[in-house]
């Protein structure tokens, strides 16, 4: 499925020779919105501000490391799919983030083509996500209007027993006859 031009992703990154690799050379010709933190609390402005569909973090920046990124997100209520990344040999602080809640990890320096398949398989998740919870919604607004027409030919039918028990039966089949 190709990007919508509404689909947005944050990069957090301090080498600027990764970032570039990932925002500039992968992601942006693709299509989608690409805006680059090189620290993690730029990072926490960005993806408040930019409220980003998916994340892409080193585990690795100085101060405040892609594991507490992951904190600080959740701890804001943003719940979006982060990708880290890694070193190679750093493999217990990946599953520290996994535990964390991270969506998926790439190990430094990433290929191109992993870059654009983790963001996929990511974006797929939030947008049957959406999907879902339109369908939700559409479900909700169905039954309330279910719910007030049942209501509605409640009435009516409670009108119509009220008028059958109260008239005479015989004038009441007459009139309707004629």
């Amino acid at each position: 499925m190709s990007p919508t031009p509404n689909e947005r992703i944050l990069v957090v990154e301090s080498d600027p020779d990764a970032s570039d690799l990932i925002a500039r050379q992968a992601l942006r010709p693709l299509g989608y919105q690409v805006v680059v933190a090189d620290d993690g609390p730029s990072a926490i402005r960005q993806a408040v501000q930019f409220q980003p569909h998916v994340i892409l973090a080193s585990l690795g920046m100085p101060g405040l490391s892609g594991k507490d990124l992951l904190v600080a997100l959740s701890s804001q209520g943003i719940n979006t799919p982060l990708i880290v990344l890694a070193e190679k040999g750093n493999e217990p602080s990946v599953i520290q983030a996994f535990r964390l809640g991270a969506y998926d990890y790439l190990m430094l320096p990433p290929r191109e083509t992993e870059v654009v398949a983790a963001v996929e398989r990511a974006l797929k998740q939030v947008r049957e996500a959406g999907a879902r919870e339109k369908l939700d919604a559409q479900i909700k607004q169905t039954n309330a209007e279910l719910q007030r027409r049942v209501k509605e030919l409640s009435t009516i039918f409670a009108v119509g027993r009220a008028v059958i028990s109260i008239t005479d039966q015989r004038v009441l089949f007459e009139k309707i006859v004629e």
